[in-house]
């Protein structure tokens, strides 16, 4: 008769510190090991965030550099279906005899994907070592936060973050690819039957109303490509060295070209500067300000000020608006709205989404809201020059 296993004892007794979390890295079972190591209790770690049992500052670079990394690793264990070893990490956790004050160790962490039924993974058990008397073991008596030990450890982020920077590069090609092969299809086969139907009735054929179907066409066509390059390669681009940019010298640019269409008016704060690549930030603004001008009855209003340090660009329209429920969904590739937003009124329906992607390679936000006078609001936050 087989014996029943305890395995919430087995987890328990288990001598090195774990856990278990979700995907989405919230904590569900800790054991007694990994309390005693981060010196917290139980009730503080469950439904908590894994990076919460250090003593991370939410805004240090630290931080966000252990999520990245943990991430990777993560992403890694769930496609190979093996547990996925991370290079040594430094925390800061409270040690016996300091009082209770985190002190800065050295950590080796291995991610195991749990799968469930249907084959998919549902947990993650995270076994961490504690080996910062290793690494000085063998560094002699060095200490683990010796010159040695920071070089090692800072080319292994570096490692980290190169494998990191690779797959997101990857992922960014697949979403070209599918979005190219997706959006592509349809124009191309209208581009076909005109030229067939040419073929089969050349003396019915007006070559010049053609030719300039085809061209329009084709423009449309290199629009589109455009912006599907420009979008994978945001992300890739926004290491580039920045500059310093005169937003409000900007605006009244961009703004003058639609001058002669609609009514625009700027109230603008003088000398509002952020540090951007000036290329992308004049693309973000023409992007805007062609919806507006596409959607408005008959003018747009644009305000410029600075807000608790950063700039807040406001473009508003006084057309029709964007419904609550539409106000994210905008901002993806080829959302089709109702009527009176189309995209079959203008562009390819990528401007939208090549704003919010250039205003977050550039640590902004943009949303949209309702005008004071009925129509649609795009608010765009970056921040100013420090």
């Amino acid at each position: 008769m087989r014996q029943h296993l305890d395995y919430a004892a087995l987890f328990a007794a288990v001598p090195s510190p774990c856990l278990v979390m979700t995907p989405d890295m919230t904590i569900v079972a800790v054991n007694q090991a990994y309390l005693d190591a981060c010196g917290r209790r139980r009730e503080e770690l469950l439904g908590r965030h894994v990076l919460d049992s250090c003593a991370h500052d939410h805004a240090d670079p630290g931080r966000r550099r252990a999520l990245r990394n943990l991430e990777a690793s993560l992403r890694r264990a769930r496609a190979t279906g093996k547990p996925d070893v991370m290079a040594p990490q430094r925390c800061a956790m409270p040690v016996s005899g300091s009082g209770g004050l985190p002190e800065g160790r050295y950590w080796s962490t291995v991610n195991s994907p749990v799968f469930g039924s249907n084959g998919a993974v549902v947990l993650f058990v995270h076994r961490t070592e504690d080996v910062s008397a290793f690494l000085q073991q063998c560094r002699g008596s060095r200490s683990p936060t010796s010159p040695y030990a920071t070089e090692t450890h800072d080319l292994n982020e570096q490692v980290r973050e190169a494998a990191t920077y690779a797959e997101r590069l990857l992922d960014r090609q697949r979403q070209f690819a599918a979005d190219a092969s997706h959006e592509l299809r349809t124009p191309l086969a209208a581009l076909r039957l005109q030229v067939e139907e040419a073929q089969l009735h050349p003396d019915h054929v007006d070559l010049r109303d053609l030719l300039g179907h085809l061209t329009g066409d084709l423009d449309r066509l290199a629009a589109i490509v455009d912006d599907l390059l420009l979008l994978a390669t945001i992300e890739v681009d926004a290491d580039e060295e920045l500059e310093e940019v005169n937003l409000t010298s900007l605006v009244e640019t961009v703004a003058a070209r639609w001058a002669g269409s609609c009514d625009v008016r700027l109230d603008l704060e003088p000398a509002v500067t952020v540090d951007a690549a000036s290329w992308q930030l004049t693309r973000l603004l023409a992007n805007l300000f062609d919806n507006a001008r596409r959607h408005a009855a008959r003018r747009l209003k644009v305000d410029l000020r600075r807000a608790g340090g950063h700039a807040e660009l406001a473009v508003a329209d006084d057309g029709h608006g964007v419904r609550p429920d539409d106000r994210d969904r905008i901002f993806q590739r080829f959302v089709r709205l109702d009527a009176s937003r189309s995209r079959d009124r203008g562009g390819p329906g990528l401007g939208l989404a090549v704003a919010r992607a250039i205003a977050s390679a550039h640590r902004g936000t943009l949303h949209v809201e309702d005008a004071a006078y009925g129509g649609a609001r795009f608010v765009l936050r970056l921040p100013l020059v420090s």
